[in-house]
């Protein structure tokens, strides 16, 4: 029987909260680090990820530390039947919810999934979206335990800034049982221009600021 990837998503129903970034990432610095072999599943229908992965492609001589596929929600349980055991991790990149009750196919594929980090902006719009999305995620996790099987997830601030508020937004999301990192990600320069081929943890800079966060998120999800 052929192994079964861990299978990640940074997702949450809103757009502009920087999912795709925090993916590249990830999945960039989990390739590097840990000489694994890493795989996006682009599923948002604007494909900014593949866009970016083609795009620095023709920059570079050497391949890309990870795999891009765009492939549609529908599509998703199907390629990783056939193909998901060629890779060690699978994030895969959820697109927005613009009715989430309704979204069944998007709602799928989170139910595929093993890990789920959600990032939050510090706005009261943002926390009231994630609130919603905080639900169905939690009710999947109530659904695959059923079927003895885990979900695990927990919530970051991502584009932290130095306003009180960000401190507030997370112990809210807290008493809401969304488990929070310690860690955030910083709205800086840095965590804007991601790269498939270089991990955050190549540089000084990335190891200052990338560092703890991708440590408390190997611990967090026992990776």
């Amino acid at each position: 029987m052929a192994k079964k990837p861990t299978i990640i998503s940074v997702a949450n129903s809103k757009g502009g909260v920087g999912k795709s970034l925090v993916s590249i990432m990830l999945s960039v610095a989990l390739a590097k680090d840990k000489k694994k072999k890493v795989l996006i599943i682009d599923c948002d229908n604007q494909g900014s990820v593949r866009d970016m992965y083609e795009s620095e492609k023709e920059n570079y001589e050497q391949d890309p530390a990870i795999e891009v596929e765009e492939l549609t929600p529908r599509k998703v349980q199907t390629f990783l039947k056939r193909f998901g055991g060629d890779y060690d991790y699978v994030f895969i990149d959820v697109p927005r919810m613009t009715d989430a009750k309704k979204d069944n196919a998007t709602i799928m594929l989170l139910y595929n999934c093993d890990c789920i980090l959600i990032p939050v902006i510090g706005s009261e719009v943002d926390v009231l979206s994630t609130l919603d999305f905080l639900t169905i995620v939690q009710e999947a996790a109530v659904d695959k335990k059923e079927m003895g099987e885990d979900l695990k997830y927990f919530g970051f601030i991502n584009r932290r800034n130095q306003r009180k508020s960000n401190e507030e937004f997370s112990n809210f999301m807290s008493k809401q049982k969304l488990k929070m990192f310690n860690n955030s990600l910083y709205d800086l320069r840095i965590f804007t221009e991601p790269s498939f081929h270089k991990s955050l943890l190549e540089s000084a800079e990335g190891k200052r600021r990338f560092g703890e966060f991708y440590k408390e998120f190997l611990q967090k999800f026992k990776l």
